[in-house]
């Protein structure tokens, strides 16, 4: 479309300028001055590399915050492209950690599923929280007016994530470096359940004691306040004495000369009683043994194996080391959410109880991880206020930079009117030079 540049005054200001630009543009992004050339830019064909290459640059901008994207476009010096490089560096750096982090929580959270599933779940998992955090990163650094609330919400968002993904480092850390210690929580708890059946049994066996011994217990009362003084006392006190204790000479017989259930009060009530007091003493004793034994063993997982191989073999599992380095095997929970509950409260627990000294190199990425949140949040806070990028979205600006470049299109249209002149004058000058040739 033609530009009318006769009511626009183009000073030599102008011509330089567009020059400064056109030579700009060849210095600094020759890509823009190639495609500048062409009248109309070839279409890419579609390839498999082509393809290819859109989907590297999909993931790349999935994965790391580009600066560009922070601020606006209106108004961008030279501190402000730095800042923004500074900031885009530090919030990736900061999501990368989280998102890495938190991958071994997801995968051993899917252990018990088939061969594959699990890695596949923590690589989209960690995929998809690393990519809403650099979206909520981003939309913080894009605070400005009208967009106060939305800054607002995104800023709430990305640090209850934060918060949420580095307290999940701390514990995907504890599953991994803490395997053989997790194992053995699970042991112990697997021998309290063992320990606790066996306390129940004995409780139940201590509630459930024969009731004809009580029975034997007030005929005995009965029988020590019945009178004797006379001789119908006397024969009833007998007759009792009998049903409760029996004859001398059923006394002198042994038990299974007589069906049991004729036999006197007494004599099965001592009898059951017997056989109670031996299973109440059996079972105390085993309770006992098994604590003895437990805590002079002193490790619940090889406890575990050896008193209940069925628990053991149900609840661990054991994987051969790779064969070049050898050793004994490798005993992991079989349950992958068992094994991330103990690790989360293996973790939570040493933390709740300040022990630092035992987190080791949990503590140290768990710090890690809050330390590069907090400053990348700060820093994108910071950078949302800062005069230079709020300038960058300023309105005034851009209808500035409108003018200047429209400016520079007149311009152009105007040096490209001038030298077209210039082309057809030298064509005329040519022709009447041939013209002049033939008289000679």
């Amino acid at each position: 479309m033609p530009i009318n540049t006769d009511a626009v005054l183009i000073t030599d200001l102008d011509r330089q300028n567009v020059r400064d630009l056109i030579q700009w543009l060849k210095t600094n992004r020759p890509d823009l001055w190639k495609r500048a050339q062409e009248l109309e830019p070839p279409e890419e064909p579609i390839t498999i590399a082509n393809r290819w290459q859109k989907t590297q640059h999909w993931l790349k901008q999935q994965v790391i915050i580009n600066p560009e994207s922070l601020h606006g476009s209106y108004h961008v010096t030279h501190d402000l492209e730095k800042s923004a490089k500074t900031t885009a560096t530090i919030m990736t750096t900061s999501n990368l950690i989280d998102a890495l982090g938190n991958a071994p929580l997801f995968f051993f959270a899917f252990k018990s599923l088939p061969s594959g599933i699990p890695l596949l779940m923590a690589i989209t998992l960690s995929g998809l929280t690393l990519s809403a955090s650099n979206a909520m990163s981003n939309a913080v650094a894009h605070g400005r007016p009208g967009r106060w609330a939305w800054m607002g919400s995104a800023l709430v968002g990305l640090v209850l994530m934060n918060l949420l993904q580095t307290l999940a480092t701390g514990i995907g850390v504890e599953v991994i470096n803490n395997k053989s210690e997790l194992a053995q929580m699970a042991a112990g708890r697997a021998l309290d359940k063992v320990m606790q059946t066996k306390q129940d049994n004995l409780d139940s066996l201590r509630s459930s004691k024969p009731g004809i011994i009580q029975e034997c217990q007030q005929a005995q009362q009965a029988l020590e306040v019945m009178p004797r003084r006379t001789p119908l006392e006397e024969k009833a006190f007998q007759s009792r004495y009998v049903r409760v204790y029996g004859t001398l000479v059923s006394q002198s017989q042994p038990l299974d000369a007589v069906p049991f259930e004729k036999l006197p009060l007494c004599v099965r009530a001592n009898y059951l009683e017997a056989s109670y007091t031996q299973k109440l003493e059996q079972q105390q004793g085993e309770l006992q043994q098994f604590n003895g034994d437990r805590q002079v063993l002193g490790n619940d997982l090889a406890y575990l194996k050896q008193v209940a191989p069925a628990q053991y073999q149900k609840t661990f599992v054991e994987k051969q080391p790779f064969f070049l380095f050898g050793g004994e095997p490798e005993v992991e929970v079989r349950s992958g959410m068992e094994l991330v509950t103990l690790g989360s409260e293996s973790f939570m627990g040493k933390l709740q109880a300040g022990e630092w000294q035992k987190l080791g190199l949990n503590g140290f990425l768990l710090l890690l991880s809050a330390f590069t949140s907090l400053a990348s949040i700060g820093m994108g806070v910071t950078f949302a206020l800062s005069k230079d990028t709020q300038k960058s979205y300023d309105d005034r600006h851009k209808e500035k930079v409108s003018r200047f470049f429209q400016r520079a299109r007149m311009t152009l249209s105007q040096l490209h009117d001038e030298q077209q002149r210039q082309l057809d004058n030298a064509e005329q000058w040519g022709e009447a030079d041939d013209e002049l040739g033939q008289y000679n």
